[in-house]
């Protein structure tokens, strides 16, 4: 199944004040600096939000066709759209994630990210625990329900106190709730969805290290240790034999970082993806903004439905498009640039909410036999319920708590990668 939404606050980078003061004294300069990702990526003057909210919207018609019991997700046996999707999340969460790193001392970047992912992941494990799961446990239980009621369903096995506390920290560690989800459904649980704000939020950790550690200023240590992970990707997938070894069903396939154990594979391609968005950033005034590169870069991602190399379906972390996908990260940044949407969701962004509600509408679309209208009659059920709760998710909370990014914090210690 596809992951995460860019949980990332709207946000707008401007040109340097150094790019901005060559282009001042040197009006020839400026000609050619205005071809570049720096001089093109103004204020006012981008639709990422916009392509966020597009790519949200893409994992929930992904989703709905496993939850809703329509068949395969799987697009040429490589990968799910839900999980192009996601590899756009990464591109753009990196681009954008490590000019707030740049721009900030570690511990107000960590605090702008904490307050961007956390406040709203809890207030939805609260709802996916004490209201979708109390609802689904009702229609499921009917005879116990008028037996015991709703002290049943607290005191079950798995509990929804329990799924609050054991997901506290992002990892799903309980993915159901009572008996709410018969046979785990589909594997994935009340939330399938969650799984990837771990991995997210490790790549959040993993540019504060290098802010920590001012490797945002030796950015071509930065591109050595993203060309690193890649090609150990490359490796991986090429290699029967470590494919085996380093599948999610082995021992190997499971690592510990900074407190998340997660999969090779899923840390591998996804780490990999942000950080060459976050290249992207830290090379701005150096890459070119042409269409060209942009389309180039375009059919380089899809050379990857065609290597012969990896797995299939369903092993979609394991694929030779897992390798290929960092190419998606130009186009989408390129066009976050040339579209002319800048003001559409330029101040609300929607597109966390919708992904980390969707799973569970859906599921609970499905146990009311919904889908048994058709695949675009349940989609689009689905994006009614779930639309409304991310506009109440990014105004009473997300909003809210984004309000607190200028609060003083502690200053563990000092950067020198601020801009």
């Amino acid at each position: 199944m596809a992951g995460v939404p860019l949980a990332v606050e709207p946000q707008v980078i401007e040109p340097s004040n150094a790019a901005t003061a060559r282009a001042v004294r040197h009006p020839e300069v400026a000609r050619v600096c205005r071809s570049t990702i720096e001089q093109s990526f103004a204020a006012k003057r981008n639709s990422l939000n916009l392509l966020r909210l597009v790519l949200a919207v893409v994992v929930v018609f992904s989703h709905s066709i496993t939850v809703g019991h329509f068949g395969s997700e799987s697009v040429f046996g490589k990968t799910t759209l839900g999980t192009v999707a996601v590899y756009g999340f990464f591109g753009i969460s990196g681009y954008l994630i490590a000019g707030s790193a740049a721009r900030n001392n570690p511990g107000r970047y960590l605090w702008q990210r904490f307050l961007r992912i956390f406040p709203a992941f809890w207030i939805c494990l609260l709802i996916t625990a004490f209201l979708f799961g109390a609802i689904a446990w009702y229609h499921l239980n009917p005879a116990l329900s008028r037996t015991c009621g709703l002290h049943c369903y607290l005191t079950e096995p798995n509990s929804p106190l329990g799924y609050v506390i054991h997901n506290f920290w992002l990892q799903v560690n309980q993915s159901t709730i009572a008996k709410t989800v018969p046979g785990v459904f589909l594997g994935f649980g009340c939330n399938g969805s969650l799984w990837t704000l771990e991995l997210e939020f490790l790549c959040y950790l993993l540019l504060a290290a290098f802010s920590a550690l001012g490797l945002l200023k030796r950015r071509l240590l930065v591109a050595l240790i993203a060309a690193v992970i890649w090609v150990a990707e490359v490796v991986i997938i090429a290699t029967p034999a470590l494919r085996t070894d380093l599948s999610p069903f082995r021992g190997w396939g499971l690592i510990s970082v900074f407190g998340f154990t997660i999969e090779v594979m899923n840390f591998l391609t996804l780490v990999s993806i942000f950080l060459s968005g976050s290249l992207l950033y830290l090379y701005r005034e150096r890459i070119p903004d042409t269409g060209t590169i942009a389309l180039a870069t375009f059919v380089l991602f899809l050379a990857g439905f065609v290597l012969p190399i990896g797995e299939g379906a369903p092993q979609n972390f394991l694929t030779s498009l897992n390798l290929t996908a960092i190419f998606l990260v130009y186009p989408l940044i390129w066009l976050g640039i040339h579209l002319p949407f800048a003001r559409f969701c330029a101040v609300n962004d929607y597109s966390y909410g919708i992904y980390i509600y969707a799973f569970p509408i859906q599921v609970l679309l499905t146990m009311w036999g919904v889908n048994k209208w058709g695949y675009w009659p349940y989609t689009l059920m689905a994006l009614s319920v779930v639309i409304p709760l991310a506009i109440a998710s990014w105004w009473l909370i997300e909003k809210r708590a984004l309000k607190l990014k200028k609060l003083k914090v502690a200053r563990p210690f000092r950067s020198d990668s601020t801009q």
